[in-house]
């Protein structure tokens, strides 16, 4: 991990370059000096290997989210977050603590990233089908990869239906290690019934990438069916995520 001290450098190697140009191939801060490249400027495109053009684009965009609130840091601070954090989805998924590991008094920045991550889920979630007649909808897979695609740790998440297949509450359950996450399966049904509740559907991550499910997962889902079927609620899908891939344990035909 590194302070945002020791990346004051990438701004001023990003601030050599001349004056400003009339096309918009970079961004700019308040006193009009062209400070930072953009991805998409066509003479990178011939240069840049896709991952680099993808790591220079990930940097411009976060840099000039946060010019709108610390213009001058801009750069060095979306370096320090990328360098630490590795993209922008894990960012924005990080806690104010993990946060202010790296960007310190940056208060204001703090902030706008929190907001930012609550903006997106909530247009994501308004996207939502009002009756949800799949677990694997496209906009709820969208969804729940936003929320949970880029989480360091295991989190167990579970969303309850009414009889008609409407969402009435989405709630996560725990968090764990990158490895596992452990859940009390009472608690989900204790909760079901407190929401009258007719339908659940499981869904957690994998942080690894891997979505294929473990023997555990198997296990506590098959335990979770078994409850499920003697209180009369209907256990949809256990939805598996891993960062922008997902897997489904009724398409796999282990529901």
């Amino acid at each position: 991990m590194r302070s945002v001290a020791a990346n004051n450098s990438l701004g001023r190697a990003f601030g050599k370059a001349g004056g400003r140009v009339d096309t918009p191939a970079g961004l700019f801060n308040h006193a009009s000096r062209f400070f930072l490249p953009l991805a998409h400027n066509s003479s990178d495109r011939h240069i840049l290997s896709p991952t680099q053009v993808e790591s220079q684009g990930d940097r411009s965009a976060l840099a000039q989210l946060i010019a709108s609130v610390a213009p001058d840091e801009a750069v060095a601070l979306s370096g320090a977050l990328l360098e630490e954090f590795g993209s922008i989805g894990r960012i924005l998924s990080e806690s104010e603590e993990a946060l202010r590991r790296i960007l310190g008094s940056q208060t204001a920045v703090i902030n706008l990233l929190m907001a930012t991550e609550q903006l997106l889920l909530a247009q994501l979630q308004n996207e939502l089908p009002k009756k949800l007649i799949s677990a694997t909808d496209e906009k709820l897979i969208r969804y729940l990869q936003a929320s949970m695609g880029s989480l360091a740790t295991e989190t167990m998440r579970v969303l309850f239906l009414d009889n008609a297949n409407h969402l009435i509450n989405d709630q996560v359950f725990g968090h764990g290690s990158p490895s596992k996450v452990i859940v009390q399966p009472r608690g989900i049904l204790k909760r079901a019934l407190e929401l009258n509740a007719s339908a659940i559907i499981l869904v957690h991550n994998h942080p690894g990438g891997d979505v294929r499910p473990s023997k555990s997962d198997i296990k506590f889902t098959m335990l979770i069916k078994i409850l499920c079927r003697e209180l009369e609620i209907k256990l949809h899908d256990h939805i598996v995520i891993g960062g922008n891939k997902w897997s489904s344990f009724r398409k796999m035909k282990l529901l």
